[in-house]
């Protein structure tokens, strides 16, 4: 593996987030009470995809620290949408659930996020369209392989 190779890495994975969803509507609600930051709207996405996860685990996944993590997780009980449970086998563990309300909130934002999605990708070819997916798929396999 070569520099130009990691420069690659490090250049299209971002700059593919951003093309894919810079502009896509955020999670938001009329309720001025359920406005999120950034770091919450992505700690809820996460969840939804790893639920139960220990709060290590999803520290890494934000590479966040606990300390810094546990404010984002506290924000997310005071508004109903996560609750926090210590391990019963490990004290020591802490598992981040979302609620019901948490997990409705993300999944009407996935909707949003599937709509706007077609209509951006929308400018592939079917072929294209095809390799796109068949890429995201390779690149979900490897990293599943990476971390074990």
């Amino acid at each position: 593996m070569d520099k130009d190779f990691v420069i690659q890495l490090l250049k299209t994975l971002p700059h593919l987030m951003y093309k894919l969803f810079h502009d896509l509507k955020k999670i938001e609600s009329a309720d001025t009470e359920m406005r999120l930051n950034k770091t919450q709207k992505k700690t809820l996405l996460i969840l939804y995809t790893e639920n139960n996860s220990s709060m290590t685990q999803i520290c890494r996944m934000m590479n966040m620290e606990k300390g810094s993590f546990s404010s984002v997780v506290d924000g997310l009980i005071n508004k109903n949408l996560v609750l926090r449970e210590r391990d019963k086998k490990d004290r020591r563990k802490v598992h981040i659930h979302l609620t019901d309300k948490g997990s409705s909130l993300v999944e009407n934002e996935i909707e949003n996020i599937r709509i706007r999605l077609e209509d951006k990708l929308d400018i592939l070819s079917s072929e294209d369209l095809k390799q796109f997916i068949w890429a995201i798929e390779v690149l979900n396999d490897i990293t599943n392989k990476l971390q074990g």
